[in-house]
């Protein structure tokens, strides 16, 4: 990798702050103030102020002697506590300084991303927390269970999340759902929150003021939720720029991220950025959107050649929360999934939402919307138990997208899709296909199997489906697939083929039978009711269908 930037590093002074490890006490720890000249390749000159600890400088000692043999430096090992500290940080920098290969090195490079990144992160926390409807310091505790007792920094964020940190470093540990949740009992001090099934929490506050004004935040939440359920006809658009801060998960200290983004049973992936902890992806997305009420979920995974990936941190945004047709940049902090989680770092994303609502009422005759089982009696528009629309969508599809880049990874018009759907429900034998509104026929053909009521591979095979990804094999999904009612296995044997000559010419439409599972993966299998825990699975539920994608020929032999 080549680096560009000259840099020079000054160091001002050495001073003591609170230590970051200690949330009760007054323990203080040394960190040492410098003043960074960065000067890009073809870029104005920066210079900014980070404040970096002993353990960083001796790790950037170790990694520059590490890229550059033979590197003569000044001090091998520094102490922050000797009495000749500042004076040796002072020679080490002027060497770095001076050094063209030093100035020009990876590892010095990488030294500065990554502490001008905590820098900024420190500052984002504030203002992210800051920028909340309620916030405060409370005592958490965990379905009654004393042990779980710990303070935490509370945030209600968009008036749908609540938000829970570290109460010195402001790391996030954890947030909630605020759509379900119900206050079960208060007291002066204290109230009671449930938010699932077998999950409520216990916090307690300073005074009963500070509880009231909880209540009260709480209470607004279930009005903004109650406005928000609304269905629209809409597009979010929107770029992952990159991330800061990434926990490392491989033993050489980086990790292999890459990004998921879903809603209403859609998803994208990032490329895998290898050897990163503030990786970059500028990669779009676009998603139709049909319920106000819908969250943008992001998830972060560190790729692994040798099993599934490991979980780095997960995002929520509700829709609410967007600027209508206002485009947005933020920063957003990554949430573990639990106390084990080994989870920190933030997301660049920049985001647009467009929408308006949607009244129309759907017609007794459509076709959208229906279960297949139903669909399959109408012989006016089914044939062999397969509805006629999706014979021609596949025909069309054959003859001119096998090649088309992207057919079903770039999103169509949403005007032109609403279009073709209601032609479709209104008069499904007469559809007039054309090649100038091949994306859009795609987005409405993925819409058909997003608005079924009972999935392709259905709502009952839901959980037996991922119970065989621990050792996939071929008899046990061809015996689930099988089980399946008619009308989906027909409409199988219709899609699978056609599936397996999109990915046959994957060089040149970019769709190999990874990326079909990523698109459709999250409309053919999905759970009734999804919660965060089966938000979690979407990476499971791609390797199943793209199990059942690549098997394909041997399935349809056994069905």
């Amino acid at each position: 990798m080549e680096v560009n930037n000259i840099i020079y590093l000054r160091a001002i002074s050495i001073k003591e702050i609170a230590s970051k490890k200690k949330i009760f006490g007054s323990n203080n720890t040394k960190v040492v103030d410098i003043e960074v000249t960065s000067t890009p390749v073809d870029q104005p000159t920066e210079i900014f102020q980070v404040s970096v600890s002993q353990t960083s400088i001796n790790r950037l000692i170790s990694e520059i002697k590490k890229e550059i043999y033979n590197v003569n430096l000044p001090i091998s090992n520094f102490s922050i506590t000797s009495s000749t500290a500042l004076q040796e940080i002072k020679q080490l920098f002027e060497c770095i300084s001076s050094t063209p290969k030093i100035q020009r090195s990876l590892s010095l490079n990488k030294f500065i991303e990554s502490e001008n990144n905590l820098s900024q992160s420190s500052t984002f926390m504030y203002d992210f927390i800051k920028d909340s409807s309620i916030s405060g310091v409370l005592t958490k505790t965990k379905n009654k269970n004393k042990r779980t007792k710990k303070e935490r920094l509370c945030s209600i964020k968009y008036d749908r999340i609540l938000y829970y940190f570290s109460v010195n470093d402001k790391r996030c540990k954890g947030l909630k759902f605020l759509d379900e949740a119900s206050i079960i009992s208060r007291g002066e001090t204290f109230f009671q929150l449930k938010v699932g099934p077998n999950e409520s929490y216990t916090f307690t506050t300073a005074t009963p003021q500070e509880c009231d004004a909880w209540v009260e935040a709480l209470d607004k939440c279930a009005e903004t939720i109650k406005k928000s359920k609304i269905k629209v006809n809409g597009q979010i658009q929107g770029t992952i720029l990159k991330a800061r801060n990434l926990a490392s998960f491989d033993l050489n200290g980086f990790s292999d991220p890459f990004v998921i983004a879903k809603i209403e049973q859609q998803q994208i992936r990032t490329q895998t950025i290898y050897k990163s902890l503030n990786p970059t992806w500028n990669e779009n997305f676009s998603f139709d959107i049909t319920k106000h009420d819908g969250y943008l979920s992001l998830l972060v995974w560190d790729e692994d050649k040798f099993k599934t990936a490991d979980f780095m941190g997960k995002i929520l945004i509700p829709l609410h929360s967007l600027t209508a047709n206002e485009e947005m940049t933020m920063w957003l902090p990554l949430a573990p999934r639990n106390s084990k989680d080994k989870v920190c770092g933030d997301i660049l994303l920049r985001l647009k939402y467009i929408y308006a609502p949607d009244e129309a009422d759907q017609s007794v005759n459509a076709i959208y919307g229906q279960p297949l089982e139903s669909l399959k009696t109408r012989q006016d528009i089914c044939t062999n138990s397969i509805p006629t629309i999706l014979s021609q969508f596949v025909s069309f599809f054959e003859q001119n997208g096998l090649k088309e880049e992207g057919i079903f990874r770039i999103c169509g018009n949403s005007i032109e899709i609403k279009s073709i759907k209601n032609q479709i429900n209104t008069n499904p034998n007469n559809v007039q296909f054309n090649l100038a509104s091949l994306h859009a026929f795609a987005g409405a053909f993925k819409l058909f199997f997003r608005e079924l009521p009972d999935p392709l591979l259905t709502f009952d095979q839901y959980d037996n489906l991922l119970s065989k990804t621990k050792n996939l094999e071929i008899q046990p999904i061809i015996e689930i697939i099988k089980s399946l009612p008619p009308s989906h296995i027909a409409v199988l044997k219709l899609i699978l083929p056609f599936f397996n000559k999109i990915a046959e010419n994957s060089k040149y439409n970019m769709m190999n039978n990874s990326n079909l599972s990523i698109v459709f993966g999250p409309s053919f299998l999905r759970p009734r009711v999804e919660t965060p825990k089966t938000l979690l699975e979407m990476i499971v539920v791609n390797e199943i269908t793209k199990f059942i994608f690549e098997n394909s020929t041997t399935i349809l032999k056994h069905i």
